[in-house]
């Protein structure tokens, strides 16, 4: 269904939803939801730290991460530590099958990436993710988001 009045806004999001789904459906192969495999990419990408510090990039409550790093623990993806300088303090990172299963994930972000830009060259998928930088820098600098980071805004958005 194409809808030459309908708003860009309403695309994006219809994308949105659709790509989720994808993910969402492949990734049930694995016994992974999106979130979880954002922890793992996260910690792939900056390695070992602090649960808290977690929640935080993750824009999620830190009891909900607890739930999540558990989960993720007890199938042996990720490790928890306590940190050397307070015992308190659990440090998060990968295991080895977490290490494997990331290997996986990017096969299925690049399967969902070819079928979302399917017939769509290489400049145009360039210049869109330019795009969607740019828009979301303008969102980021409008007013209703002063002092608010990303991280921030995925909290107060996973809320609703």
């Amino acid at each position: 269904m194409f809808k030459e009045d309908m708003s860009v806004i309403m695309l994006l999001e219809q994308v949105s939803h659709l790509s989720r789904y994808h993910a969402i459906k492949k990734m049930e192969a694995l016994d992974m939801k999106p979130g979880q495999a954002g922890i793992l990419f996260t910690l792939n990408a900056e390695g070992s730290m602090p649960q808290k510090k977690l929640a935080g990039r993750m824009g999620i409550t830190p009891p909900s991460m607890t739930a999540a790093v558990k989960k993720l623990e007890d199938r042996g993806y990720i490790v928890r530590e306590s940190a050397s300088y307070d015992q308190r303090v659990f440090n998060v990172g990968l295991s080895k099958k977490g290490e494997e299963c990331i290997r996986s994930l990017k096969s299925i972000v690049t399967e969902i990436e070819d079928t979302v830009f399917k017939e769509i060259t290489c400049e145009e998928k360039l210049f869109f993710r330019r795009l969607l930088f740019e828009m979301r820098k303008n969102l980021m600098d409008s007013k209703e988001f002063a002092g608010l980071d990303m991280c921030s805004v995925m909290e107060k958005t996973h809320q609703h």
